[in-house]
């Protein structure tokens, strides 16, 4: 009796211990972290939004932070445009480690247990060189006049080096354009304003000459209905005269005959 005894509690004292290192080992991440689960197998167990089981001691958790980064851009010193003028760029890019597999194993192995502030300074280091190599390929009213369309090839430039750390680029926006003190843009901004103004003037001139003409033609065909509904009126009286002529005349033979007679 005592050895079953014995056996019964040898048996809840294992279950007992399975159940703590269950316990111990149940993994829950959220949608905004991934769990990363390594020790046994050569591949590292990723966790996303999901629940898990680590074995404890024998392998390792690690947390990755899948939130959104804001990370301001800044040019350090001026870049010389596609037409030799010297600007400087400030921009603001949001970015995110990826969900991917891939992304995650390779922010995994670039970013695990480094601080924001390490994924900042990586980022700024690529965006900034291809700020560099699309200012150097756009004339500057080029860039002034489509902000959109420059940020957008930065953006679709930068997205290659930023999938090999992991990253995805979520948007990136051009905050302030300087040319350093020379005036170049605020002679920019002078002339479009000028080019503006311009074109209203010429729009509103061209308006008043359409309708100048749209006038013109209304009175003419006000004129020509006139001038035929006067015509028809002249030839109806015409008419009329030439037919009171004909009865008079008519009248006059009527009455000769009648006296004759």
């Amino acid at each position: 009796m005592n050895d079953e005894m014995m056996a019964v509690i040898g048996i809840a004292a294992i279950v007992v211990v399975l159940l703590i290192i269950i316990a111990m080992g149940y993994v829950k991440a959220p949608t905004d972290q991934a769990v990363i689960i390594s020790g046994l197998k050569k591949e590292p167990k990723y966790v996303i939004g999901r629940s898990s089981v680590r074995i404890p001691f024998l392998q390792r958790l690690d947390r990755l932070s899948l939130k959104m980064l804001s990370i301001d851009v800044r040019t350090s010193k001026t870049i010389p445009t596609l037409d030799y003028i010297n600007i400087m760029v400030d921009s603001v890019a949001i970015v995110k480690i990826g969900t991917s597999d891939q992304l995650i194993k390779a922010a995994a192995e670039n970013f695990l247990n480094k601080d924001s502030g390490y994924i900042n300074q990586m980022v700024v280091n690529v965006l900034e060189g291809n700020l560099r190599e699309i200012i150097g390929a756009m004339k500057l009213v080029d860039i002034m006049n489509d902000r959109k369309t420059f940020a957008a090839m930065v953006q679709e430039n930068a997205a290659l080096d930023m999938a090999k750390m992991g990253l995805e680029i979520v948007s990136f926006n051009i905050q302030n354009i300087d040319d350093a003190g020379l005036g170049v843009i605020e002679n920019l901004g002078i002339a479009n304003t000028v080019a503006i103004r311009q074109n209203a003037e010429i729009s509103r001139a061209n308006a008043e000459k359409e309708i100048a003409v749209a006038q013109a033609s209304a009175r003419k065909d006000a004129n020509d209905a006139h001038i035929s509904a006067e015509t028809q009126i002249a030839q109806k009286n015409n008419e009329l005269d030439i037919r009171k002529s004909e009865l008079r005349v008519q009248a006059d033979i009527n009455r000769a005959e009648a006296d004759a007679a």
